[in-house]
């Protein structure tokens, strides 16, 4: 069951938004909350997620993309990713996964990026399906995804209970960009800690990767000072949203579903359109593993932006332009 909570202004807070004191949406001046959200908390197998929804800003309502986020993201973040949609005649949909966001934390050290198995994620993103997005949106749905939102995404297909006519994919995680250890090695020894049950302990010697510990030189995720700024203070004004590095065993569990993607058989059987957008300098996922799958599955197109890093949806505007001249030839339009 789902209970929802209209935000009638921009400047809604945690103080204003849900008096059993669950997270409500957070404003900073610089990225007010679009006008019209509806709040609401479900119930995904005992973990309560919170999930917002957004009428279209036209009269001629195209559908409703929903959003799915990538690791240690948050509904807030995505504002004018969210803004940019509506601004196109979609209604949109947007939740936080478990473990991150305002959804329940999974461990009691809150900080720390935990699930147990992506089936996990997948079963929350059917529970936002059939209790919201079904119920409570217009058709048709389309599906924007980023990173590990990419990894659920491509696992969901394989479930056939997608209600998508078109998927986005920005950046997937199919596999990870050139490191040491690399990612066949780093498979073997989360297995072995995670089979000694040191699945919540954090990863050692991972590299943070969020806007709140990194400064802008350091960072991997945009090249954008402005958007890396406005994501910083969003995370300063309200920490709770904040997630550390990942445990062992959210490594463990991303690495099955990676391994998973490297079956020739996999997305054999798909037919729901994909287009991957992948960035041409990202040091987060691995763009020849991208570039692989697109070439084995047959419903999946996939195009690159030069220079752009990790998070191309925060990237600068040259960089952002291209993304959405992409999303716009593909959704709802024919097929690039």
């Amino acid at each position: 069951m789902s209970q929802a909570l209209i935000l009638e202004t921009a400047e809604t807070d945690t103080e204003t938004a849900a008096e059993d004191l669950r997270p409500g949406l957070v404003s900073v001046p610089e990225n007010p909350t679009p006008e019209g959200a509806v709040l609401q908390w479900l119930d995904s197998g005992g973990v309560e997620l919170r999930c917002v929804r957004w009428p279209a800003s036209v009269r001629d309502v195209r559908g409703t993309v929903c959003l799915i986020q990538g690791r240690s993201e948050y509904i807030e973040k995505y504002y004018e990713v969210i803004s940019d949609l509506r601004g196109r005649g979609f209604a949109v949909l947007a939740f936080d996964f478990r473990g991150q966001g305002g959804s329940d934390r999974l461990l009691q050290q809150q900080d720390r990026g935990h699930v147990d198995h992506f089936s996990d994620y997948v079963a929350d993103l059917e529970t936002v399906m059939s209790e919201v997005l079904l119920p409570e949106c217009p058709a048709p749905f389309y599906a924007l995804a980023h990173s590990m939102g990419g990894a659920v995404m491509l696992r969901s297909l394989e479930n056939g209970r997608l209600v998508f006519d078109r998927i986005v994919l920005s950046a997937p995680m199919v596999g990870l960009a050139r490191k040491r250890p690399r990612q066949k090695t780093l498979a073997k020894i989360v297995r072995f800690l995670n089979g000694f049950g040191l699945g919540e302990r954090k990863m050692p010697f991972s590299r943070q990767t969020d806007y709140e510990t990194l400064n802008m030189d350091r960072n991997i995720l945009t090249s954008d000072p402005d958007r890396f700024q406005k994501a910083a203070r969003i995370l300063r004004k309200a920490p709770y949203l904040r997630i550390s590095s990942p445990t062992i065993g959210w490594v463990h569990s991303a690495c099955q579903a990676m391994e998973s993607f490297e079956n020739p058989e996999f997305g054999f059987n798909n037919r729901t359109p994909v287009l991957m957008i992948a960035s041409g300098n990202d040091d987060v996922v691995s763009l020849a593993a991208i570039e692989k799958l697109a070439n084995s599955m047959r419903s999946i197109w996939h195009i690159v932006i030069p220079g752009a890093r990790h998070e191309i949806m925060q990237e600068r505007d040259s960089l952002r332009n291209q993304f959405w001249a992409a999303f716009d030839a593909f959704i709802p339009g024919t097929e690039i």
